[in-house]
């Protein structure tokens, strides 16, 4: 079942010697507002879109899935640097604890439900995790000292969308894209969110309520200009099931 409704927000140089760098720290856990990065490298080439989806290999993400399942299972502890260091493997963590609690709710609506969700299904939306996770495009930020460059990571950028539509109720966020050149301060982006939606929601309230809270995320955290914020409900998941229909 698809429904595919659209919508349209508007959204309301540094010149830093090269041999000036200031790395402020490097990206972000979801729950954080902002990540800072390095400096930017005036004489980099400039990508307007992201580059077409790789295929994901766990050997080339230091931290494997199963590692991060038995993470969480142990409650994060004891602390492990690898994972709680790194700003792909702690997107990845935060992705997979929303799973599971949707996965929580679902069961507690329908006391009858048997099956465990799709492994499939859960495994196909942490695959896209893991590739949205990884840092992508430098997205430059205002600074007060035009001695430094400060950047969000595109990577950031998504763990901030994935969490905002996680957060609308039946609405499970299986990937995201963002379109435009974001290297260029004040230059329009566009974002596509897909997603899954539990069975029996209203799918065209569903979108708008993903697209308000991504869009309301984006403007309170990010300096992008947003000239649209495009949802597509592309899936749809059983409650009596917990998984993918």
């Amino acid at each position: 079942m698809s429904d595919r409704p659209h919508g349209t927000d508007h959204a309301h140089e540094d010149p830093t010697p090269p041999d000036v760098p200031v790395d402020l720290g490097e990206a972000v856990d979801p729950g954080e507002s902002v990540d800072r990065g390095g400096a930017i490298d005036p004489g980099a080439p400039v990508d307007a879109d992201p580059a077409p989806d790789e295929v994901v290999d766990a050997a080339d993400d230091g931290v494997s899935p199963e590692r991060l399942v038995d993470y969480l299972d142990a409650g994060r502890q004891p602390y492990d640097p690898e994972i709680e260091e790194s700003p792909e493997a702690r997107a990845q963590l935060a992705a997979l604890e929303r799973l599971r609690a949707m996965g929580a709710r679902l069961l507690e609506s329908d006391a009858e439900a048997s099956p465990a969700p799709d492994p499939s299904w859960i495994s196909g939306v942490m695959d896209r995790v893991r590739l949205e996770s990884r840092a992508g495009r430098q997205i430059p930020l205002a600074s007060i000292d035009e001695r430094s460059t400060l950047h969000i990571t595109e990577g950031a950028v998504r763990a901030l969308i994935r969490e905002a539509g996680d957060g609308v109720d039946g609405a499970m966020v299986i990937s995201c894209t963002i379109h435009g050149d974001v290297s260029v301060p004040g230059a329009l982006v566009r974002v596509e969110v897909v997603v899954s939606g539990l069975f029996g929601e209203p799918l065209p309230a569903l979108a708008e309520a993903v697209k308000s809270a991504v869009s309301s995320s984006l403007s309170r955290q990010t300096e992008l200009t947003l000239e649209s914020v495009d949802v597509v409900v592309d899936d749809v998941h059983l409650q009596s099931e917990g998984g993918a229909a």
